[in-house]
């Protein structure tokens, strides 16, 4: 993790913000900030429930967005040949309304830039065993959104590359090192990286990277769009098992041991549902039902923007995506943290930009309230593009200079995340100390630290199978598992301290 500059936070705000990431998540918030993605709408789906609850389902999955729609399809899938496995799908909003609703819409693999630190903490042959499961990931959303030339289409998904500016020296030269680290034991992908210079940056893709730039394969598209048209598709192909309960949040669950069949009993505001099993595929709302994990995985709010090209800039969205990564910056006297890591990428049929980051309150940063987006990281995306292109917002001079020009923004909003402790998904069943209701039939697939189009998909793989008996330790990292020792205590640093890691060196 990158430093903070200027002032460290105070003893004071540490402890409110780790006071902040130990309290209950409570529920998603019924008037989020309207997300570009999620208009229009889906027209079929995004409010769809049944008339009545079912009285009880074999799974029952909280949470509609990648995770859950990959928990879902393959157990459909997977358990069609004897037709009786019934699955029930809660949302507490509307369907895909949540993260994969409101995200970057970036398909990108973050483990080469954090190579080094992984192999450090778990060995060369659990970090190569993380980079191809992220990279089976990719793979498998590619060959989702490819499965007809409609939902191609309509879905976006497009293979791109990469521009990762930097604008420390030191940052970069640990970049490099754990890139190189990355192709000599990740054969695969070697001779894909290309380590540029400032000036080589600026020439070839119009970007300010005062230390220097990688690029490096990576992809993009609409994820409420893909995932809104595979649950179409479940809807349409398992009407029989499936029901999408749209708007109806889970408040909480009891077990009732004396009912050996369906142990589970979800009570919503709509009525209660028995479950054999429950699958937690809420991310930063997860501690709401799971009180023991609050800490051990936390919220964090992420904010996003659309915003207008030029004539100037041109139109690169069939090409590249652009990350930017620069030191933490905290300030005292204003309480406001400026994270550091941006990223973008193009609509490759519009050319809008779409542009991502958080500069904001740090009091502000774990919440789950998505209603609102702080002041300053409004202020903050109207000044971004113009300060890390080159050509495209600048007013010129006729010398060769001129005034910066605030680009045109066409929508902002928030989204929750869920972070870890130590930076990895918590992936697997839960014991009883982890639930604190008694059974066997729950598990959890959350916790994706911002990385969630790299990890969602193949994580709900691993859990379905798991639900069904089946061995996934040849492609699930065991650092993903949700041992109780990784939700007490993990791996890295104490769950709370973990927080800091984000607001201090």
């Amino acid at each position: 993790m990158a430093e903070v500059m200027n002032a460290k936070i105070s003893n004071t705000s540490k402890q409110c913000l780790l006071y902040q990431v130990s309290q209950d998540p409570g529920l998603p918030r019924p008037r989020p900030t309207t997300a570009f993605w999620q208009v229009p709408p889906h027209p079929t789906l995004a409010d769809k429930q049944s008339h009545q609850l079912p009285a009880s389902t074999a799974v029952a999955i909280i949470g509609s967005g990648i995770t859950g729609c990959s928990v879902a399809k393959h157990l459909l899938d997977l358990s069609a040949t004897d037709g009786a496995m019934t699955v029930s799908v809660f949302e507490a909003r509307t369907l895909v309304s949540g993260a994969t609703g409101r995200n970057g819409g970036l398909l990108t693999s973050f483990v080469p830039e954090e190579f080094g630190d992984l192999v450090e903490h778990y060995g060369t042959e659990e970090a190569v065993k993380i980079a191809r499961f992220v990279n089976r990931n990719l793979e498998k959303v590619h060959e989702l959104a490819n499965e007809s030339p409609e939902r191609k289409e309509y879905s976006q998904v497009r293979r791109l590359r990469d521009v990762v500016c930097f604008s420390n020296p030191e940052d970069f030269a640990q970049a490099k090192e754990s890139w190189a680290l990355y192709e000599k034991h990740v054969p695969e992908d070697r001779g894909k990286t290309e380590f540029l210079s400032s000036a080589d940056a600026a020439q070839k893709y119009n970007v300010r990277a005062p230390a220097g730039a990688v690029t490096f394969p990576n992809g993009a598209g609409w994820p409420y769009r893909l995932i809104t048209e595979v649950w179409s598709q479940l809807n349409e192909e398992y009407r029989s098992r499936l029901r999408i309960e749209t708007k109806t949040p889970v408040e909480s669950i009891t077990y009732d041991a004396c009912d050996t069949a369906y142990p589970y009993i979800l009570h919503t505001p709509r009525g209660d549902v028995k479950a054999t099993k429950v699958i937690h595929a809420a991310n930063g709302y997860a501690g709401h039902l799971l009180p023991s994990l609050r800490g051990a995985l936390y919220p964090l709010r992420g904010s996003m923007s659309v915003q207008k090209s030029t004539p100037e800039f041109g139109r690169h969205g069939a090409n590249l995506t652009w990350s930017m990564t620069n030191r933490r910056v905290y300030e005292p006297e204003t309480d406001v943290l400026e994270a550091g890591t941006y990223y973008a990428h193009q609509n490759a049929i519009t050319g809008d930009i779409f542009l991502g980051g958080e500069k904001t309150k740090a009091s502000a940063f774990f919440v789950t309230d998505d209603t609102e987006m702080d002041v300053n990281c409004r202020e903050n995306f109207a000044a971004l593009l113009p300060r890390y292109f080159i050509h495209g917002w600048c007013e010129s001079d006729g010398g060769g200079g001129g005034r910066a020009m605030d680009p045109e923004i066409c929508a902002m909003w928030t989204g929750i995340m869920g972070f870890t402790g130590d930076r990895l998904p918590l992936v697997g069943p839960l014991d009883e100390g982890a639930t604190r209701r008694g059974g066997e039939g729950e598990w959890i697939v959350a916790g994706f630290n911002g990385y969630g189009m790299s990890l969602c998909w193949a994580c709900g793989e691993a859990v379905a199978k798991m639900v069904l008996g089946m061995d996934v330790s040849e492609f699930l990292p065991s650092a993903f598992l949700a041992t109780r020792k990784r939700i007490e205590q993990p791996a890295r640093r104490g769950p709370l301290e973990a927080v800091l890691d984000l607001l201090d060196a």
